[in-house]
């Protein structure tokens, strides 16, 4: 199946990221309020930006899907990212991060339809998403997708910007 590296909805593009794109993710990936709830660390150098912008390069390369950054399609600006993960013998899977200024604008809601829309093109049975139970507005996000609460999972995963100890961790999934 041919890559689809570009998506327009109304009121943004999503795009396959490029080295090119350094300052721009490390801006809001290097925020402690908005990867508070992230299942990776926060950027601390532009090294670690570049780092994860090669690991998600490879991704693009072996899967033909990955990590896309959201961009506000009448300014082009950067804001944050979403993405569609494939794997071998498990369900997709889909998040994203919207940086502060941006938020209660429905940008994650439209970016993670765009997500669906196009694991529903690639065929793909199931999507899932994960997030912190304290995490509301995630929560509200992922229902008004249509994904629906499939486990609730104490003692689960460590967030990396939280305390250092397992934290309780909710799987939202979709069947498409």
């Amino acid at each position: 199946m041919t890559p689809v590296e570009r998506i327009i909805t109304p009121r943004l593009v999503l795009r396959r990221p490029t080295l090119a794109d350094v300052d721009a993710v490390f801006a809001y990936a290097s925020d402690p309020a908005i990867t508070k709830y992230m299942g990776w660390a926060r950027h601390t150098s532009p090294q670690t930006t570049r780092a994860f912008l090669q690991m998600r390069d490879e991704e693009w390369e072996a899967r033909g899907t990955g990590t896309f950054l959201v961009e506000l399609g009448d300014t082009g600006a950067v804001i944050g990212s979403t993405g569609l993960h494939t794997y071998d013998d498990a369900p997709a899977a889909t998040g994203y991060i919207i940086a502060r200024p941006h938020w209660g604008h429905g940008y994650a809601t439209e970016a993670t339809r765009a997500m669906l829309d196009l694991a529903r093109a690639r065929n793909l049975r199931r999507v899932e998403a994960g997030c912190h139970p304290d995490n509301a507005a995630s929560i509200r996000v992922l229902e008004k997708c249509g994904l629906v609460l499939k486990r609730s999972i104490p003692d689960h995963l460590m967030f990396p910007n939280l305390a250092g100890e397992l934290q309780d961790f909710l799987l939202y999934a979709i069947d498409l």
